[in-house]
C-alpha cells in the first residue's frame, strides 16, 4: 500500500508540474494569442483525428487541470456537508428525515438541471456554460452560509445543485471530446485524482470547521475556490463555437425534471406510512411515461435521446450507473452520521474516521483508469465492486461492536473499490462506439441516472434508518447495521449487472443489437 501511495504521489506531482509549465507557456499578460491558437488547434485535432496519439500531451493536461479546478469545489462541498448534518440538525431542531433533504435536495437540483446541460453546451458553448455554472455554484454557496432555517438551507442547496449539476457533465464532455477513446480512461482518472482528493481532506476539514467555528463555514469555503477556478477558466479555457440552431426540448424538459423530482419526493415520504405518498409517486411515473412517448415521437432532439439505449452495452451501463449512484451517494450520508450518533464522536473525530475511504480511493483511482484503457472497463469494475461489497459487509455487523481498526480498514477497502470503479465506469460510456456528436447527450443521460440514483439511495437509506430508529433522537448501531444491509444489497446488484458487460473494448457495441 505504501508503494502504491508513493507511485500515486509521483504521478500527481508530475501531472501538476506539466500543467504549471503549460499554463506558464500558453498564458501570458496578453494571453499570447498565437500560442493559444496552437493549443486550440492541437486540442481540436485530438478531437477529430481518426488515430489519436495514446500519449497524454500538454494541451490535454492543461484542459484537464482547468476542469479539475472546478469539479474539486463541487466534490469538496459534497464531502464536507455530510459532517455538518448533526450540527445543523441540532441548531435547527429538525428530525433526521428533514435533515437528509440537505443531501437529497442538492442531488435533486443536480438531476433537474442535468437534462438541459447537453443542449446548453451546444447552444451557448462549453466555455460560457462552464463560467455560468461556477458563478451559480458560488452564489448558492453564499446563500447556504447565511441560511436562517432548515427550509431556507434546503432551498439554497437545491440552487447549489443547479450549479454543481452542470459542472461535472460539462467537464466530462469537454475532456472526452479532446481525449478520444484511447485516452479517455486515463484523463478521467487523472482529473479524478485532485477531485477525489476532496474526499480525503473534506471530512477532516469539515469536522475541523464545525468544531472550531460553525457549520456555515463549510459553505463559505467554496467562495475563494470558485473565484480562483472561475478566473483561471475565463483566462485559459479556449472558446468554442456555439450552435445557434440548437433547439431546447422544452416539452420534454417539463415532463422529465418534475417527474424525477416527484418520484424522489414520494420515496422520501414512505416513512410517514400514509397513502398520500402515492400521489407524488404516481404523478412522477405518469410524467416519465409521457416523456418516453414524447422522446420516441418528437422530430427534434429530445432531452435524453432514447436511441442511446438501443445497444445492450449502454443499457447495462445505464442500469449500473443508477445503482452505483444509489449506494455511493447514500453511503456518503450514512457513515459520518453513524460515528456521530451511534458512537457519540465529535464532528472532527468523525471526519478523521471517514478519511481512510478517500485515501483508499486515491491509491487505486489511476490504476482503474489504466486498466480501462488496456483491458476495457469490466475487470476493474468487477474488482472495485468486490472490494466495495467486502468493506460494506463489515458495517452490517455493528451490533457486535467491531473494533475501530476494523471499521477504518473497511472504509479504506471501500475507497479502494470506488477508486477502481469510478474511472472505468465513466470511460465505458465513451468506449462503446458512440459518435462524437452524441457524447454531450450521452454524458447528460448517465449523469442524470447517477444523480437520480443518488437521490433515491439517500432518500431510501434515510427512510430505512428513520423507521428503525422510531421515536429515538439518535439511531443505534443496530439501526445503522440494518440500513447498511440495504447498501450492501445495491453493491451486489451492481456487481451482477457488471458481469453481463461485454469483455474488452466494445468498439462495435452499437451493432450488437
Amino acid at each position: 500500500m505504501l508503494t502504491g501511495a508513493v507511485r500515486q504521489i509521483k504521478i500527481w506531482t508530475s501531472w501538476l508540474e506539466h500543467c504549471m509549465i503549460a499554463v506558464e507557456t500558453e498564458a501570458g499578460p496578453q494571453l499570447q494569442c498565437r500560442r493559444s491558437d496552437q493549443w486550440r488547434t492541437r486540442v481540436t485535432s485530438a478531437d477529430t483525428s481518426e488515430q489519436v496519439d495514446a500519449r497524454l500531451d500538454r494541451p490535454l493536461l492543461v484542459l484537464g487541470a482547468l476542469m479539475a479546478a472546478g469539479t474539486f469545489a463541487a466534490a469538496l462541498d459534497a464531502t464536507i456537508v455530510s459532517l455538518a448534518l448533526d450540527s445543523i440538525r441540532s441548531e435547527f431542531n429538525t428530525p433526521i428525515e428533514t435533515i437528509q433533504w440537505i443531501i437529497t435536495g442538492y442531488l435533486l437540483g443536480i438531476a433537474t438541471v442535468i437534462p438541459v446541460t447537453g443542449w446548453a453546451v451546444d447552444r451557448f458553448g462549453a466555455r460560457t456554460m462552464w463560467l455560468t455554472a461556477m458563478g451559480l455554484f458560488l452564489g448558492a454557496s453564499l446563500l447556504c452560509g447565511i441560511a436562517w432555517s432548515a427550509p431556507s438551507l434546503i432551498a439554497s442547496r437545491v440552487l447549489q445543485g443547479f450549479g454543481g449539476g452542470m459542472i461535472v457533465p460539462i467537464a466530462q464532455a469537454v475532456l472526452a471530446r479532446a481525449a478520444g477513446p484511447s485516452r479517455v480512461g486515463r484523463i478521467m482518472a487523472l482529473v479524478t485524482i485532485p477531485t477525489q482528493f476532496a474526499s480525503v481532506i473534506g471530512p477532516t476539514l469539515g469536522g475541523l470547521l464545525v468544531e472550531t467555528t460553525t457549520w456555515r463555514w463549510i459553505f463559505y469555503l467554496n467562495l475563494p475556490i470558485c473565484l480562483i477556478a472561475g478566473v483561471l477558466a475565463a483566462r485559459l479555457l479556449p472558446p468554442d463555437e456555439p450552435q445557434r440552431e440548437a433547439r431546447l426540448d422544452l416539452r420534454g424538459l417539463l415532463m422529465l425534471s418534475p417527474g424525477l423530482a416527484l418520484l424522489v419526493f414520494g420515496v422520501s415520504r414512505v416513512a410517514d406510512g400514509t397513502t398520500a405518498v402515492l400521489i407524488p409517486v404516481a404523478a412522477g411515473a405518469v410524467l416519465l411515461a409521457g416523456y418516453v412517448v414524447h422522446a420516441r415521437t418528437t422530430p427534434h432532439p429530445p432531452v435524453i435521446d432514447l436511441r442511446l439505449f438501443s445497444t445492450r452495452w449502454f443499457r447495462t451501463l445505464a442500469a449500473i450507473m443508477l445503482v452505483y449512484g444509489g449506494f455511493f451517494f447514500g453511503a456518503v450520508y450514512l457513515f459520518p452520521l453513524y460515528f456521530q450518533q451511534a458512537r457519540g464522536h465529535s464532528a472532527l473525530q468523525a471526519g478523521l474516521e471517514v478519511a481512510p475511504q478517500g485515501i483508499g480511493l486515491l491509491l487505486m483511482v489511476f490504476l482503474g483508469g489504466s486498466l480501462a484503457d488496456k483491458l476495457g472497463p469490466r475487470p476493474a469494475m468487477l474488482g472495485g465492486l468486490g472490494l466495495l461489497a467486502l468493506g460494506t459487509l463489515v458495517y452490517t455487523q455493528l451490533p457486535a461492536d467491531p473494533p475501530m481498526w476494523l471499521l477504518l480498514t473497511a472504509l479504506a477497502v471501500r475507497g479502494a473499490g470506488v477508486g477502481l470503479c469510478v474511472g472505468p465506469l465513466m470511460a465505458a460510456v465513451f468506449q462503446g462506439g458512440l459518435p462524437k456528436a452524441s457524447i454531450p447527450r450521452a454524458t447528460t443521460a448517465v449523469n442524470i441516472l447517477q444523480r437520480v440514483g443518488g437521490s433515491f439511495g439517500t432518500a431510501l437509506f434515510a427512510v430505512v434508518l428513520t423507521s428503525q430508529a422510531g421515536a429515538h433522537d439518535d439511531a443505534t448501531p443496530a439501526d445503522f447495521s440494518h440500513t447498511f444491509w440495504w447498501v450492501a444489497g445495491l453493491v451486489v446488484l451492481a456487481l451482477v449487472l457488471t458481469l453481463t458487460l461485454q469483455r474488452g473494448h466494445p468498439a462495435a457495441a452499437s451493432a450488437d443489437d
